[in-house]
């Protein structure tokens, strides 16, 4: 007969011991890893890769939950890199990157995250899909197109990465000149902040003051300023019936309204087999409907009051044709893509939910 502490040892040792996958390949959770990593850190692996010798990833953790991320085929000199952020939960570390692409990681120790598939469950197979932390924080600078908030005041740049929320001093070199008269030309308030699109670099700089370095957007390339458009929620994904959509842009050009406009907007409104569509233009209401099978769509009966408009006369029209023309839609995040039979896009809406 066992004694009371040999009972106790083997109740201890029981909590001890991780769980077997099931039938369905879900990870084995070590339960004495605690749900939480020491930041900042850097992981980093050859991984496999389908069509090459292998994949070299660099993973960096950051305090502010912000993470970057940086890939590179064997044999090849170029980088690849993805930004966003990182959470934990029940031992599964979850990255939230570009275009709501998500990567998920066992937490196997402090010092060890393998790789899962993209339902989150592990990879059955001899390769190595593990990512190690290497005793010294590595830092990583992204270059990638980006996207962001960007305002200009007191002789300095800011801009609010999507992806990450991170605010980042802009660097006055490189396409920064042309980023900063677009800017100019097009805000219409103090410290106003207006979506831009850049290519370039987020890069260690000296702070403007005290000691020491901070991340920096470096402009590279400017690519283009769309006013009325934002970033959105982070990691929402709006629906496209029934919800409040904004024209922010029409082809290539953003959607200027001029003082007494009406917001261009469109609603799909579904009532069981009726589909129908109302909005407005920036001075005539939107009338008509709409047929949706999977990514196809295609306005019908689309008409207005053909009010005359005192200002932006030709926008309704060209809201209308834009409509017409529409063949596919897509939704990233919390916008809304038409484009026509070609795939050139038409028309650009982002979501505003009205309280």
């Amino acid at each position: 007969m066992l004694s009371k502490s040999s009972i106790l040892m083997v109740l201890l040792a029981l909590l001890y011991i991780a769980p077997p996958s099931d039938a369905g390949g879900m990870p084995q959770l070590p339960v004495q890893v605690k749900q939480t990593l020491a930041t900042p850190s850097s992981y980093t692996g050859l991984l496999p890769c389908a069509s090459c010798p292998g994949m070299a990833y660099t993973l960096n953790l950051q305090p502010d939950n912000v993470f970057y991320l940086r890939w590179v085929y064997q044999g090849q000199a170029e980088s690849f890199y993805d930004i966003g952020t990182w959470s934990v939960d029940n031992n599964i570390l979850t990255l939230m990157g570009d275009h709501h692409a998500v990567h998920q990681f066992l937490v196997k120790d402090a010092n060890a995250l393998q790789k899962l598939d993209t339902q989150g469950k592990t990879i059955q197979s001899s390769l190595n899909y593990t990512l190690s932390r290497i005793a010294v924080f590595e830092p990583l600078e992204p270059r990638m197109p980006l996207r962001g908030m960007y305002n200009y005041m007191a002789d300095a740049g800011l801009f609010q990465e999507c992806l990450t929320g991170q605010r980042l001093p802009v660097e006055p070199s490189a396409d920064n000149a042309a980023l900063e008269a677009a800017y100019s030309k097009i805000r219409q308030l103090d410290n106003q902040s207006l979506l831009v699109n850049v290519e370039g670099s987020i890069a260690m700089r000296p702070k403007m003051e005290g000691a020491g370095t901070q991340p920096t957007l470096v402009v590279e390339h400017f690519l283009g300023i769309w006013p009325g458009e934002t970033c959105g929620p982070s990691h929402s994904t709006a629906l496209l019936e029934n919800t409040y959509w904004k024209l922010v842009r029409l082809g290539n050009e953003p959607v200027i309204l001029g003082e007494g406009d009406k917001q261009p907007h469109i609603i799909f409104v579904a009532e069981g087999k009726h589909k129908r569509v109302q909005g407005s233009g920036v001075c005539n209401r939107l009338l008509g409907r709409y047929q949706l099978k999977g990514k196809r769509l295609k306005f019908a009966d689309m008409t207005t009051p053909n009010k005359a408009c005192k200002t932006n006369s030709g926008l309704d029209t060209a809201f209308i044709a834009a409509l017409t023309a529409t063949s596919t839609w897509e939704i990233s995040g919390e916008h809304l893509e038409l484009s026509n039979s070609k795939g050139v896009k038409v028309a650009r809406f982002e979501s505003l939910y009205l309280r």
